[in-house]
């Protein structure tokens, strides 16, 4: 494999950012985006570096070293970072997670379209045919978020009426994006954002997700789902009734048996502790043939973690015996 930052001519290009805080998480985003593409594949990946430490660098060089794909690797350090920093912020919601913002102006004008992934990804399918997807002239590609499918869901735009948005105006996950670069840039859509987002900062529910949604509002393109499979497609059952849920229920079983993209969206994480996703053993398997750590590392960070997984399954295990046995008894 070549790590060259000389820019050539390029088939794939791949943008992502991140903070040291999730260095290792992306480091299984990439993994597994690499492992994926067919051999001699040309892959332009940029990192946007929101505070990623220098040793969390060299182990995301050692993790993307792989022969059969010709990476040209940028790390972009953002000069505007302030710019983020007055933006609304919560638990889950830090100044890193408005990195994708600043991809118009920070990749190289010759590139005119874009794969932004996020940190949280777990990707089982060759992101050339990701690539492939027709643009035309949409501002974006991307996935009806399973969650929030509509403007006017729970979490959704608190001020749609106010802003002329329909109800049921699709409303999508920003986890996964093709993105029209020439666009954007025209359009100063990035800029758009960041006015939506300081003034309505206190309505904001769901950072530049929301702001993107409102500013393209009609102008995106819908991907297959199993491009950006979040987590809420296992809580089925308790999403609201609506023509969406009809829609992903018809495909449900083939969307969980044969994702493209999982997406660990919310707060269960799947390095966590306590974490039920069912992929989350796959995804420990992936952090241990990523090479993230050295091997001595990976025997004590793997070692650690397992005692405490399986000292919480006997937990757990033990609190449904409890429940069960204080059932039969009432």
């Amino acid at each position: 494999m070549v790590i060259s930052t000389t820019l050539q001519q390029e088939p794939l290009v791949v943008v992502c950012g991140a903070d040291d805080n999730y260095a290792m998480p992306l480091a299984i985003t990439l993994y597994t985006a690499l492992i994926h593409l067919e051999n001699n594949c040309t892959l332009y990946l940029y990192i946007i570096d929101g505070g990623i430490s220098k040793k969390s660098k060299e182990r995301l060089e050692r993790v993307i070293d792989l022969e059969h794909v010709d990476i040209h690797l940028k790390w972009i350090t953002p000069s505007d970072l302030e710019s983020l920093k007055n933006l609304h912020t919560l638990p889950w919601i830090t100044v890193a997670s408005y990195l994708r913002l600043l991809i118009p102006d920070l990749l190289p004008e010759q590139f005119e379209k874009v794969i932004y992934l996020d940190c949280d990804l777990q990707v089982e399918a060759n992101l050339k045919n990701l690539w492939d997807q027709p643009l035309g002239e949409n501002a974006l590609l991307a996935v009806q978020d399973l969650g929030t499918p509509y403007v006017s869901s729970p979490f959704g735009i608190a001020k749609y009426r106010e802003l002329g948005l329909a109800p049921h105006a699709p409303y999508f996950n920003s986890g996964v994006l093709v993105i029209n670069l020439k666009r954007w840039r025209a359009e100063s859509v990035s800029q758009r954002v960041i006015q939506y987002l300081q003034e309505y900062s206190q309505d904001v529910r769901l950072g530049d997700q929301e702001g993107l949604n409102v500013v393209l509002a009609n102008e995106w393109g819908r991907l297959d789902p199993k491009w950006n499979l979040i987590s809420h497609i296992y809580f089925y059952d308790i999403w609201d009734e609506s023509a969406y849920k009809e829609e992903i229920g018809a495909i449900k079983q083939e969307l969980i048996s044969k994702p493209y993209i999982f997406h660990f969206a919310g707060g269960s994480k799947p390095w966590q502790i306590g974490c039920v996703h069912p992929q989350q053993l796959v995804w420990i398997r992936y952090l241990q043939e990523s090479r993230w750590f050295t091997p001595i590392e990976s025997l004590l960070w793997h070692s650690q973690w397992f005692i405490r997984y399986y000292f919480w399954q006997i937990k757990v295990l033990i609190k449904k015996v409890v429940i069960k046995i204080l059932i039969q008894k009432s």
